[in-house]
Parts: structure tokens; C-alpha cells; sequence
């Protein structure tokens, strides 16, 4: 019962902080600016500019950049919580912040929604960029899908296989297969992301988000109003 009860209150909090991250879109907008300038530290010193293009130092010359960088890791929750802020500002129709409410009204900003979600997601790329991603989802969807398979297949058609291939075979071929589709299918979209992340962390681009992201985030959180007013309906 004591667990019972510990895990009840357990999942109220969970379920409100991300009630509070759905309606904080102003702040997660402000954090984004903040870890945006660990993208233009960090890449800057890696570039050995501000304006380079590709780096020519190896990461291991500089000591700062390896705190950067740590702190860009922070990106891989900061981007979980910045997605969902945006996402769930569009279905429910949340504005940005309570003072957006008061000032302009009891409805979400579509356009601030829909940078939360693009920014989100480069926030979560980025520092994954040089892992390969697609490989890891093949393998894990594989993984599952596989283990789903030996679990829910009936004792008779296992049998009925068994008179023509080993089952234990048959779930390996079905692993690497699933793997392999799933790897090539993802490849290409991954790839695209990691891509407009590495492009928007360049330090000229990183800057300018940064700006803005400081600029509408405050906008929004303490004047009551959006730089850009769009909305979808």
C-alpha cells in the first residue's frame, strides 16, 4: 500500500511538471537562448572562429570546449522538454506564459509553438550528431519487435515452424532484417536533422538564435506580447 501510494504521488509530480513545461513556453524559450550560447562558445572554439566554416583544431587542444560541450549535452533534456512545450502549446491551445495571457489572450502563439519544436529538436540532435543514430533505432526496434514476436506467437506455430526451420533462426534473420530496413529508413531523415543542426550551431547562425530566442522569450514571459503574431486560426 505504502508503494502503492508512493508511486501515486510520484507520477501527480511528473504530471505536473510537464503541465508546468506545457504552459511555460516563454521560459523554455529563454532556456533555449541560454543554451544556445554554449553552441556558439563551444563552436567557436572548436573552429578556431566565428566565421569558419569547419573546424581545424582537434577538440582535445582546448579545455573550455570540453566544458562547452558538456554543457551542450544538456540539450539531449532540455530538447525532450522544449518539443513537448511547443507540441502541446498547439494541441491544446496554451498561451506562452500567464502575463501572454493577461495581456494578449487565452490562446497559444503558433508561431513561438512551432520554433519550440524545430529548436527542440536541434537541441537534441546536436549533441548526437557524430553518433550513428539510425544504426542504434534499427537495432532497438529490432530488439523489441523480435522480443514481441518469440512472446506473443503461439506454442503450435512454433512447432509447425520448427518442421522447416530452427525458430531460434527464423527470429535472428527476422532481427537483422527489421535492423537493416529500419536502420536505411531512418538514415536518410536523421541525417537531414543532424545536418540543419550542425548548420544552425555555426557560430553566425547560433548567435542570431540566440538573440531572438532571448528577445521573444522575454517578450512573451514579462511584456505580454509576441514579436511575431502568428497564428494558424
Amino acid at each position: 500500500m505504502i508503494d502503492l501510494i508512493f508511486q501515486t504521488e510520484y507520477w501527480v509530480i511528473i504530471q505536473g511538471f510537464f503541465n508546468w513545461v506545457a504552459e511555460s513556453a516563454a521560459i523554455m524559450m529563454v532556456l533555449s537562448g541560454a543554451m544556445a550560447i554554449t553552441w556558439l562558445g563551444y563552436e567557436r572554439k572548436r573552429r578556431g572562429s566565428f566565421t569558419k566554416r569547419k573546424a581545424e583544431k582537434k577538440e582535445e587542444e582546448f579545455d573550455v570546449s570540453k566544458f562547452l560541450r558538456g554543457l551542450s549535452y544538456l540539450g539531449l533534456i532540455l530538447g525532450i522538454f522544449v518539443i513537448w512545450s511547443g507540441v502541446m502549446g498547439l494541441i491544446l491551445n496554451i498561451p506562452p506564459s500567464f502575463r501572454y495571457e493577461a495581456v494578449t489572450g487565452d490562446y497559444a502563439n503558433h508561431f513561438t509553438c512551432i520554433f519550440l519544436i524545430i529548436i527542440g529538436i536541434v537541441q537534441f540532435m546536436k549533441p548526437i550528431a557524430d553518433l550513428s543514430l539510425s544504426s542504434i533505432l534499427g537495432l532497438v526496434v529490432a530488439a523489441v519487435v523480435t522480443f514481441i514476436i518469440a512472446i506473443i506467437v503461439p506454442d503450435g506455430v512454433v512447432q509447425l515452424i520448427a518442421g522447416v526451420i530452427n525458430p531460434k533462426w527464423l527470429l535472428v534473420i527476422i532481427f537483422i532484417i527489421i535492423a537493416i530496413v529500419v536502420a536505411l529508413t531512418a538514415k536518410f531523415y536523421i541525417g537531414t536533422l543532424q545536418k540543419i543542426s550542425k548548420f544552425l550551431s555555426w557560430p553566425p547562425i547560433a548567435f542570431i538564435i540566440m538573440i531572438f530566442c532571448f528577445v521573444q522569450g522575454f517578450c512573451l514571459w514579462i511584456g505580454g506580447f509576441s514579436i511575431f503574431g502568428l497564428n494558424l486560426i
